[in-house]
């Protein structure tokens, strides 16, 4: 089926109100050699990466140089985790009470291996010749995403366990942690997701590693075929419980 049948699918089923983005993780740079990059050399976050990939439809390409933000370029591979990052300072006060708070949070937080070249985004939409992401992003809200987690489960059930922190939620879960664990993901948005990449208050985000692309897909459609719809089908009251001067009464007809 491939990416044109998931995107099929996505849209038929679920239609998201933002583009759904491809992530590459760029370990060699020969393979965007002539690639047309609308964002380039610009200080930005991996979430705003996504935001002008999922809003405006823009390919976009960031290296260690201009990965704004040390949680997002440690989680993508682009930096070693800074020491200040892994003794817990950047969090500790703000997110965690303790300094061994802090640590704890950080030692659990999904980080792919220092080595990485840059990251590319694009919106699945509009694809790259020659590169296929190695997980799809996509922003929704909680009724789309309960549709993808069921998808996600149609093949072999079971149910699916998502982890959060309250930070670095793209970054660390709806990229790494898709890409180390291949598997997917629902996440809740950061607080700088929000404040700097247009994250909305009833968005989530639902990641999955491009290879599930065409299970995805199949359990999109096969369920919807089944009568599990979105919108959700309001079931509608017949004689519902209006006062009776606004009831249309036998004189009225």
């Amino acid at each position: 089926m491939g990416g044109g049948g998931f995107l099929e699918a996505l849209n038929k089923c679920v239609n998201p109100g933002s583009m759904a983005v491809g992530v590459k993780i760029i370990k060699d740079e020969s393979l965007i050699e002539g690639v047309k990059l609308r964002v380039k050399d610009k200080k930005i976050n991996i979430c705003q990466q996504i935001a002008y990939s999922r809003y405006y439809g823009w390919p976009t390409y960031i290296t260690s140089a201009h990965s704004f933000c040390v949680l997002g370029s440690a989680c993508a591979g682009l930096i070693e985790p800074p020491e200040r990052v892994m003794k817990g300072e950047v969090n500790c006060s703000v997110y965690q009470k303790t300094p061994e708070a802090a640590v704890k949070m950080q030692e659990m937080m999904p980080r792919l291996p220092a080595g990485t070249k840059g990251v590319l985004t694009f919106p699945l939409s509009r694809p790259i010749e020659g590169i296929e992401p190695d997980c799809a992003v996509i922003y929704m809200n909680t009724a789309q995403s309960m549709r993808m987690v069921q998808a996600f489960l149609y093949a072999e059930g079971g149910d699916l366990v998502f982890k959060t922190s309250g930070d670095a939620g793209v970054c660390s879960r709806g990229v790494a942690e898709t890409i180390l664990e291949k598997k997917p993901v629902v996440e809740i948005p950061c607080l700088g997701d929000r404040r700097f990449a247009m994250a909305q208050d009833h968005e989530m985000i639902t990641a999955f590693p491009w290879e599930m692309a065409d299970e995805v897909a199949e359990g999109l459609i096969s369920t919807h075929k089944a009568g599990i719809r979105y919108p959700i089908p309001f079931q509608m009251p017949e004689g519902c419980d209006l006062p009776e001067p606004y009831t249309t009464r036998e004189e009225d007809i």
